[in-house]
């Protein structure tokens, strides 16, 4: 409820009769029904639910500004939630430019009445987050190297640079220390997955599925070659 119409009632009922507060405290727990279910709040609609409420109002006695020369305070409190009201919608409408339009949410069902339509959109959400998965894979397998055959030689081809490694031994591929030099300096650098922190310890960049390709290939040669060297 609107801080701002807590204190117009308030401030109505302070200065009314038992009869008007009564009206006043209906007037405003229906209005405030008609801005939760979307009802236009006209005098009519107003008057309708009152009466349904078993108080009977005019509509004089909700348009007039005044009362014997003094504010009509249930013109008061009319105006006061028609304010109120405008400027949900005007707030809802400004947030409605920013909704992103792939998201939805409980609430977002709940507000489809029909079981056909709501089983339809169900169905081109669940799609659109299958063709999402789809693009994030794709994102994955561009950033892994391309891999060229070149007889003995493996090169693998990541942007600019380029690694061949030797398809004969393991060691011979344990001494092709320029090799492994570019392999351990491309996983120093970080990738979209791993990086380092400040205090040079190894953490996630982003969520890590069981199989995802953390790093090229032959690192693990890589680093027991640096601690052969290391050892000697």
């Amino acid at each position: 409820m609107s801080t701002h119409i807590e204190t117009i009632l308030d401030n109505l009922c302070a200065e009314a009769n038992s009869s008007v507060e009564a009206r006043l405290r209906a007037m405003h727990k229906t209005i405030k029904g008609f801005k939760r279910n979307h009802v236009d709040l006209t005098a009519p609609n107003l008057i309708s639910a009152l009466g349904a409420l078993g108080i009977s109002m005019s509509k004089s006695s909700i348009y007039n500004k005044k009362i014997r020369g003094k504010d009509n305070p249930y013109r008061v409190l009319v105006d006061g939630w028609s304010k109120d009201i405008n400027e949900t919608k005007i707030k809802q409408a400004e947030s409605n430019t920013k909704v992103d339009f792939t998201i939805m949410t409980n609430s977002d069902y709940e507000s489809i009445s029909s079981d056909v339509v709501k089983f339809k959109v169900q169905n081109m959400y669940s799609e659109l987050r299958s063709a999402r998965h789809q693009i994030n894979l794709l994102k994955d397998i561009q950033a892994l190297p391309l891999i060229e055959d070149k007889g003995d030689t493996l090169c693998f081809h990541r942007g600019e640079k380029s690694v061949g490694l030797s398809k004969s031994s393991d060691g011979a591929s344990l001494n092709n220390y320029e090799a492994h030099i570019d392999v351990l300096e491309d996983f120093l650098a970080g990738n979209s997955k791993l990086s380092f922190d400040d205090e040079g310890g190894l953490v996630a960049s982003k969520g890590i599925r069981k199989g995802d390709a953390l790093s090229d290939i032959e690192l693990q040669h890589a680093l027991i070659a640096a601690l052969d060297v290391m050892k000697r």
